[in-house]
């Protein structure tokens, strides 16, 4: 029997990349509007927020009021990307001013993430990824006021050199999938500490999870219709320390419909968790009492049925995709300011999400998330998009030669297109110094 429960969201938006870059380019006006459709952004954006982040929010404030007079404890977590903080700050200073209203009263805790919602920890070299969780910080700080303890990289993926540099940055939690192989027969229903580390984990339980965020609609299910009463003698009847529960915040109103009754289940969850005994925690709470120690081993994350990263990086579009972004970063990196800027959101995790080409139930999923029409207009219009991109930085670099690529232990590492960027590159990891020798030849 667990009497805890620690319930958080996943608040993200993209920058979309335009739908017609490839079948009709355009070559006038600001970088992002030559490869980004903001027009879509904006729509999609206050759409979910009438929908989800407005009404969703509202009730979260309401109960952590309405807890504190009737001396309950109401709180969650949540984990937003920047680029939601971004357009927020565009197209929603509503949600935005209730967030910081979330932030103010104490009692909810902002997680730590990539900036850009990334994929960059699949890097070898980590240097972007770090990049982009310090610009993370730096947003949370001055928009929400919050320095979080506690990181949840992009998806949850999460493998050993993940879970190293987040303690290494500093942080002393961390929330990755419960999946079965990684805690190796374990329950998730406790706080674990890293094998030879300080850091704690903190597992999902993916099955209460995704009773709400997958199952809470389909009339087909067995439990169907879920209350907040039966969910929450399910979690009080759940053996172990605790529960972490973490769902996409579009799950309340955008994924299921508010006639649904989903945002009801919202609101009535913290009363009827407090009727049977649970109490609702934040991950700063409970991260100070690991009760295992768990080896991190192999690869996780929250997507699809083998939760690992073949939701990003499993096919041969997704692959080129990536090569071409990461063909682009030198080039991004020299020229800086909004050529930087749109580089990173080409790094955006669901730019690879679209081009999966799996069919069954994951399918399916990626299928109801998909920008585009199909992976292969997905990959059509990114792939053409970010080697446009890359061309326009070459062509103002004033670049007509073919990159230099950086091999370690038979693995591409690294690539540079001029000297410059050569030992750019070298400055990051001494370990390719070996490369120099292969330098006067290149640059005939």
């Amino acid at each position: 029997m667990t009497n805890k429960i620690v319930l958080g969201f996943e608040v993200h938006q993209p920058f979309r990349i335009r739908k017609d870059a490839f079948w009709n380019p355009r070559f006038r006006g600001s970088i992002e509007e030559k490869y980004f459709d903001n027009e879509l952004n904006r729509q999609i954006f206050e759409r979910v927020k009438a929908k989800c982040y407005i009404p969703a929010t509202s009730i979260v404030m309401e109960e952590i009021e309405a807890g504190e007079d009737e001396g309950r404890e109401v709180k969650f977590f949540y984990s937003v990307s920047g680029t939601l903080l971004e357009q927020a700050e565009r197209w929603g200073k509503d949600f935005l001013d209730l967030l910081q209203l979330l932030s103010s009263t104490k009692k909810v805790e902002f997680l730590a993430q990539t900036y850009y919602h990334s994929v960059t920890s699949l890097w070898e070299d980590k240097t972007e990824w770090r990049e982009q969780v310090k610009s993370h910080l730096e947003a949370l700080k001055s928009l929400l006021g919050q320095n979080p303890v506690t990181f949840e990289n992009t998806e949850l993926l999460t493998d050993p050199s993940i879970v190293q540099e987040a303690e290494e940055l500093g942080f002393k939690g961390l929330i990755m999938e419960g999946k079965e192989s990684v805690l190796n027969g374990k329950s998730p229903n406790f706080v674990f500490r890293r094998k030879d580390g300080n850091i704690s984990i903190l597992p999902r339980n993916y099955v209460l999870s995704d009773d709400i965020a997958f199952r809470f609609s389909n009339t087909k299910w067995d439990q169907y219709p879920l209350t907040a009463q039966k969910y929450s003698e399910w979690i009080r009847s759940t053996p172990g320390q605790l529960v972490t529960v973490f769902v996409d915040y579009e799950t309340f109103g955008e994924h299921n419909w508010k006639e649904s009754g989903i945002l009801e289940f919202l609101r009535w969850l913290p009363r009827e968790l407090n009727k049977v005994g649970v109490t609702m925690s934040l991950p700063r709470e409970v991260i100070n009492s690991p009760y295992y120690d768990l080896e991190i081993e192999g690869i996780s994350s929250w997507a699809d049925v083998r939760k690992d990263h073949s939701s990003w990086l499993g096919n041969i579009m997704q692959w080129a995709y990536d090569e071409a972004v990461r063909r682009a970063e030198m080039p991004s990196r020299e020229l800086g300011g909004d050529y930087l800027k749109a580089w990173k959101r080409f790094t955006t995790s669901d730019n690879y999400y679209y081009l999966f080409t799996e069919g069954g139930g994951p399918g399916e999923v990626h299928s109801y998330f998909n920008a585009y029409n199909s992976p292969i207009d997905g990959f059509l219009n990114e792939f053409y998009a970010v080697n446009a991109f890359l061309h326009e930085e070459l062509s103002k670099l004033g670049i007509n030669n073919e990159p230099f690529f950086f091999y370690k232990g038979g693995k591409k590492v690294g690539i540079a297109w001029n000297e410059s960027e050569f030992m750019e590159v070298l400055k990051r990891d001494e370990s390719l110094k070996e490369n120099v020798k292969y330098l006067r030849e290149w640059l005939k």
